[in-house]
């Protein structure tokens, strides 16, 4: 099992008196440069010139830099932009500008995996990546809770890498939860794969397609869309309470009868097969490959898939009952 950290095991000891820069204010951005700043840590946000964050930035307090003049001036350079325009904004804002003893910390391991990037020796390398979006972040945060973070280290020029590390967990909130040690490389194919199999793969398919199942066979839309859509996360924050073992003991018989034959057709050995195919590609480094070719030639495959995903009469109803929920539950 992998060494695993939390609050009462890390101080910030090793963050005194450091300047971060959070290149990028996109959602984990914002959030982490919210939580960084709400634990005592100096933070500015660094932004391409007529970048449409800084207003944003500002609004919220901060104060914002070019990005090469935050490689200049900072201690610790956390870097939380796309990971499509990551090297490229490297190569030009910040690679010349570094200096000894600096730190580059991601939140992805994709760039440096792939070598897309490829840090001078002089700095440390490290890596400190939240298990959930940005917006789960910062209310986590604020509500006195974590997200599990994954800390790995690279490069560790300084000798005191991993106890910053350990310390910008802590005061973005992971360590109330737990931070573990891993690698680039595991983080970045592990990451991949959950996002392609389960988080944006199969998790948001399986519950369109069984709404259209349901809908095509005249049901309501509106029970419909409560069994495809609504109940998912009622299931997802179960089992992740108490685990899927407990899970089947909480549901009744009939449910537990009706999943565990249903699955075992649904999730065949072909299934098996392609879960191992996906990954192989992801570990090939061919997905990479692809992906680069993909964004570089303006996204031609993926906006076809969007507008797929647009046309879905999922949209329309959820966007319905989520507006009627919502209304209901501020008028209580």
């Amino acid at each position: 099992m992998s060494a695993m950290y939390f609050d009462k095991d890390v101080t910030m000891d090793a963050m005194s008196g450091l300047h971060v820069a959070i290149v990028g204010y996109g959602n984990q951005g914002r959030a982490q440069a919210m939580n960084l700043r709400d634990s005592g840590v100096k933070v500015t946000i660094a932004l391409r010139d007529g970048s449409k964050s800084i207003y944003r930035a500002e609004a919220d307090g901060f104060s914002c830099i070019d990005i090469s003049a935050a490689t200049r001036e900072c201690d610790l350079l956390s870097i939380l932009i796309p990971d499509q325009i990551m090297a490229e904004v490297y190569d030009t804002k910040i690679s010349r500008f570094l200096r000894p003893g600096k730190m580059l910390l991601f939140s992805h391991g994709y760039n440096i995996h792939y070598q897309e990037i490829k840090p001078p020796p002089f700095v440390d390398v490290t890596m400190v990546a939240p298990s959930g979006p940005g917006y789960t972040v910062r209310e986590e945060f604020k509500n006195g809770r974590g997200v599990p973070t994954l800390l790995a280290v690279m490069q560790d020029v300084t000798g005191r890498a991993k106890d910053i590390a350990l310390s910008y967990s802590k005061a973005i909130g992971g360590t109330r939860s737990c931070c573990f040690l891993s690698t680039f490389k595991e983080e970045t194919e592990t990451d991949l794969f959950g996002e392609q199999i389960i988080l944006t793969g199969i998790l948001p398919r399986i519950i369109d397609e069984s709404f259209k199942v349901l809908l095509e066979a005249g049901y309501s839309s509106t029970v419909a869309w409560f069994v495809s859509f609504y109940e998912v996360k009622q299931i997802a924050d179960l089992v992740s309470k108490i685990g899927i073992e407990d899970f089947y003991k909480a549901v009744s018989d009939t449910a537990e009868y009706g999943g565990m034959r249903q699955s075992s057709r649904l999730i065949s050995s072909d299934f098996k097969d392609e879960m191992e195919s996906a990954l192989s590609y992801i570990q090939s480094g061919d997905f990479h490959r692809n992906w680069k070719d993909e964004s570089s030639s303006g996204y031609p495959k993926l906006s076809k898939m969007r507008e797929s995903q647009i046309e879905s009469p999922l949209n329309e109803i959820t966007k319905k009952m989520l507006r009627i929920l919502k209304n209901n539950k501020d008028e209580s």
